[in-house]
């Protein structure tokens, strides 16, 4: 049993979990009692039902107010979310695009832009014409300017609060007037000693910004019988039943290429290195196409295209009730937007709200900056724990399938450390956090012309 529960929230009835094609197997039930014997943490969820799913258990959590249910809140954000992808597809690059935001609350979008006014008309029109209330704000700066500003500044010594620091995290401010700035206190020999915490001291940026001192994100590196053909959200292990884990993210299919994907965090592991499934003796792939800049990584399955695009939701390992999930797309998120998370560890918690735009981060295991969005828990309780990186970001959709947004990256370290049992470790106790980084999967499908989320 955990010593602090993680808020397991379940949404809206969905169809009946997906059947999947099987493949013959050799494990059986000998590795289930042998993950039995060494984690004694509840009964087991079963891997693949071959009846209905099992009941949804109630949710830990209430949506935010002015909200019945969760369902009601993803019916008045879905048309939100597609009218503000849908303006950004027509704005594209322009110099004229800086942000949008997503108000559920207020059932509105706010778009925010520097000049090209006829430009933007012309983007909003269609979705005004839809009915959906679109805000226009003007902004100093453009997205492009912002986004060159703020990547200037990674790795850079800058004083905040008086206070020498090293910058890991700098990105725009979502009414586009700045940067927001992070930076984690440089010792005296930081910035001499050759270690590459921080590269020559800087002036402040070239625009306004705000900056606070904190420590650098904490990766979450290091459901649990998974079985082919395997989904979302399944516990991932660098040995079988040991070492090293991660919770795997979607699958892709790469055409090109004829072969299946599961999306997982780069940070979890080197390039050439296996995973197993959960607590099975399957071996995957090796790890393929690191990203540090999205951290993430492919470990290829299988070939022939026998994938399910689903993932894990619900409860964590070695509890009930666990359900799949269909993907039917992926798009990318915005500020004001509330989405799912379903790390294998801490399982579904679906009270998280966008609260910055994508920005970069700095992860001492990278040499690059990485570009990720904010999502704080409004809710109470933990969002995710070591364990739970390169698990799924989502949004729900009404038919209860579910729309790609990202993938867990890394833990916000709040004033103090707190801790969680980890399942997966016999209950031992693990970092756990509120707040956490996530990155952009169509940011990730874009790099591979022709990968596919979806059907």
């Amino acid at each position: 049993m955990r010593s602090s529960p993680l808020p397991q929230l379940t949404a809206p009835p969905s169809a009946p979990s997906p059947r999947r094609p099987r493949r013959p197997v050799a494990y059986g039930a000998v590795a289930v009692l042998v993950a039995a014997a060494a984690f004694v943490a509840g009964p087991q969820a079963s891997a693949r039902s071959t009846g209905p799913a099992p009941s949804p258990a109630a949710p830990a959590g209430s949506p935010p107010a002015g909200f019945g249910s969760w369902g009601e809140l993803a019916a008045a954000q879905l048309p939100l979310s597609e009218a503000a992808g849908a303006i950004e597809g027509a704005l594209g690059d322009s110099p004229a695009f800086t942000s949008l935001t997503v108000s559920v609350e207020d059932r509105s979008v706010t778009l925010y832009h520097k000049g090209g006014e006829e430009q933007v008309e012309a983007a909003v029109a269609p979705q005004r014409a839809k009915g959906v209330r679109v805000e226009l704000r003007s902004a100093p700066y453009n997205r492009s300017e912002l986004r060159e500003a703020a990547a200037s500044l990674m790795g850079r010594s800058l004083t905040i609060d008086g206070q020498l620091t090293s910058v890991h995290s700098a990105g725009a401010r979502s009414d586009g007037s700045g940067l927001l700035v992070e930076g984690e206190p440089l010792r005296a020999n930081d910035t001499n000693s050759g270690n590459g915490r921080a590269r020559t001291a800087t002036a402040g940026p070239t625009v306004p910004w705000t900056g606070t001192v904190t420590g650098a994100p904490a990766p979450l590196e290091s459901r649990e019988q998974d079985v082919p053909l395997h989904s979302g959200g399944m516990l991932l292990r660098q040995r079988y039943k040991g070492g090293p884990i991660c919770t795997s993210g979607f699958v892709v299919t790469w055409p090109q290429r004829g072969l299946d994907y599961l999306m997982t965090a780069a940070h979890c592991s080197e390039a050439g290195k296996t995973w197993y499934a959960g607590d099975q003796d399957i071996k995957l792939g090796p790890v393929s196409d690191r990203s540090e800049r999205y951290d993430t990584e492919l470990i290829p399955t299988h070939g022939g295209f026998l994938h399910n695009y689903t993932i894990w939701s619900g409860q964590p390992v070695y509890r009930q009730s666990q359900q799949l999930l269909n993907v039917n797309r992926a798009a990318h998120s915005y500020v004001g937007e509330y989405l799912c998370v379903s790390g294998s560890l801490s399982g579904e918690v679906c009270n998280l709200k966008v609260a910055e735009g994508k920005h970069f981060t700095r992860y001492k295991e990278f040499s690059t900056g990485t570009e990720v969005y904010t999502l704080k828990n409004t809710g109470g309780g933990f969002t995710a724990m070591k364990g739970d990186s390169g698990g799924p970001v989502f949004s729900r959709n009404l038919d209860g399938s579910v729309v790609a947004r990202g993938l867990i990256s890394a833990g916000v370290i709040g004033a103090k450390t707190e801790t969680c049992s980890n399942p997966a470790a016999n209950n031992s106790p693990v970092e756990c956090y509120r707040h956490i980084y996530v990155t952009d999967v169509p940011d990730v499908l874009n790099q591979h012309p022709g990968m596919r989320i979806a059907n």
